[in-house]
């Protein structure tokens, strides 16, 4: 299984109550479709970069969803025929996701280490407990 982000953005006409609607529709299909939903958010009303249909404004709504790639397409035509949506885009994330959890774990050696380190004790001892760690 991989993991996904799909962010839409939907009309600024539509009330809080549609946008709700919309995306419990979108959840529906992911589901419908075999993915299986980690998250979904509403990140509220904000400004586009550049104008879409004579709208500078947008609803913005995150998904995460775990799948096997085959869905994809389908919720992609599903997006694209919906008037609602004014613009969405899914990307794989999965390898982002490792990506940050291994820089978060060295950041959180490091630190453990730089904790150890800045204590009165003589510069051999940490040299010492250095080459043990990197040894472990």
């Amino acid at each position: 299984m991989r993991t996904y982000e799909l962010l839409f953005i939907a009309r600024p006409t539509l009330s809080d109550q549609e946008v709700e609607r919309l995306s419990e529709q979108i959840r529906n299909s992911l589901t419908t479709l075999g993915a299986t939903i980690l998250k979904s958010q509403t990140l509220g009303r904000r400004q586009l970069a550049y104008e879409i249909d004579r709208c500078r404004e947008g609803t913005y709504v995150l998904f995460h969803f775990e799948g096997k790639g085959s869905e994809l397409a389908e919720l992609d035509r599903r997006l694209r025929v919906t008037d609602a949506v004014l613009r969405h885009l899914i990307v794989r994330i999965d390898e982002d996701l490792k990506r940050a959890e291994r820089f978060k774990r060295l950041r959180a050696r490091k630190a453990a280490r730089l904790r150890q380190t800045s204590g009165p004790r003589p510069a051999i001892r940490r040299e010492f407990e250095e080459v043990i760690e990197d040894e472990q």
